[in-house]
C-alpha cells in the first residue's frame, strides 16, 4: 500500500535507479526512513527537559559544535532559507545558547558559536539520543548495529556525492 502511493511520488526517481533499487524496495526504504525521522521528533519533543528546546535550534547547535560560523554559512548548511535560520538563532540566542562577535573581515557581519549552556544543551540531547537508541537496539543480533551504521554511512556518503536532485521531466 505504501509502496504503490509512493511509486506515483517518486516515480521520476525509480527511473534513474534502475536495478539498484526496485520498485517494491525504494519507495519502502523512503517511507520507512521519513517514518523514523518523524518518530524521533516526536519523542524529542513529549518526553523530558530537553525536549523544551525546538529540534530547529538544536540542528543550529550541532552545526556549530565544530566552529563558529556566519548565518549564511548556517542557512547554507541546513539547506534553508536565512531568515527561517535568523529565527532560529534568536531563540538560541534569547536561550543563552549561542554568542555573537563581530566578524574580524566584515564589521556587518556576526559570527556565531556555542555557548557553554549550548554546548551542555547539545550534549544532554545527544545522550537522549543515545539512550533511547540504546533502549530501541537492546534485543539486537550481535553485529546488526554495525551493519546498519555501514549502510546509513554509505547512503549518507552517496547523498553528499550527490549534491543535487536532478530536476522532474
Amino acid at each position: 500500500m505504501v509502496a504503490e502511493y509512493n511509486l506515483f511520488a517518486y516515480g521520476w526517481c525509480l527511473k534513474r535507479l534502475g536495478e539498484t533499487v526496485n520498485n517494491e524496495i525504494g519507495p519502502q526504504i523512503l517511507a520507512a526512513f521519513s517514518s523514523i525521522i518523524r518518530r524521533a521528533r516526536v519523542l524529542e519533543t513529549t518526553g523530558g527537559p530537553a525536549g523544551d528546546v525546538p529540534s530547529s535550534v538544536i540542528s543550529v547547535l550541532a552545526l556549530l559544535a565544530d566552529h563558529e560560523q556566519r548565518l549564511g554559512a548556517l542557512a547554507t548548511g541546513l539547506g534553508v532559507d536565512t531568515s527561517v535560520v535568523s529565527r532560529t538563532v534568536a531563540v538560541a540566542d534569547q536561550r543563552g545558547l549561542v554568542s555573537r562577535r563581530p566578524d574580524p573581515r566584515d564589521g556587518r557581519a556576526c559570527l556565531l558559536s556555542l555557548t557553554e549552556t549550548g554546548k551542555q544543551c547539545l550534549a544532554d540531547r545527544r545522550n537522549r539520543r543515545l539512550r533511547l537508541l540504546s533502549t530501541v537496539m537492546e534485543g539486537w543480533d550481535p553485529g546488526s548495529a554495525e551493519t546498519l551504521l555501514a549502510g546509513l554511512t554509505r547512503l549518507r556518503d552517496g547523498l553528499t556525492a550527490t549534491g543535487s536532485v536532478p530536476a522532474t521531466t
